[in-house]
């Protein structure tokens, strides 16, 4: 609705916790393996081994464990530390699933970090031409 020449206001709008934590993840490999890990468990819910995350796993060190952001990101959205026999897992616990939205939060922010890729690539190629 229009009050005589004011037009309505467009507001941003505001980003959840999660929303922050994905946002500051700008790893286009950890966006990767995120969103595997995120799918298999939005698909199998009730599959064990899609529930937890072994943080000793090379590629999961490397994408997760080493860069904050991404660890920090599983833990807002609800996955907790937990030890077994001397391993050190993240899990989803018990009546918390993880939601296709979540899957579609990842593949939107891997194609925005792909976007930054792509003006960082070209602003070099024009910096040096």
């Amino acid at each position: 609705m229009v009050y005589g020449s004011e037009a309505p206001a467009k507001l941003p709008k505001v980003k959840t916790e999660a929303e922050k934590a994905l946002s500051a993840v700008n790893s286009l490999e950890s966006l990767e393996i995120l969103g595997k890990l995120l799918y298999n468990a939005a698909v199998q819910p009730k599959e064990e081994k899609f529930r937890k995350i072994k943080l000793s796993n090379n590629k999961i060190k490397q994408t997760i464990t080493d860069v904050p952001e991404a660890l920090n990101l599983l833990l807002t959205w609800g996955w907790e530390r937990e030890t077994s026999e001397g391993e050190e897992f993240l899990a989803i616990p018990v009546g918390k699933y993880v939601s296709m939205k979540d899957v579609r939060l990842i593949e939107d922010q891997k194609n925005e970090a792909r976007k930054q890729a792509h003006k960082e690539t070209v602003a070099a190629l024009r910096a040096k031409a």
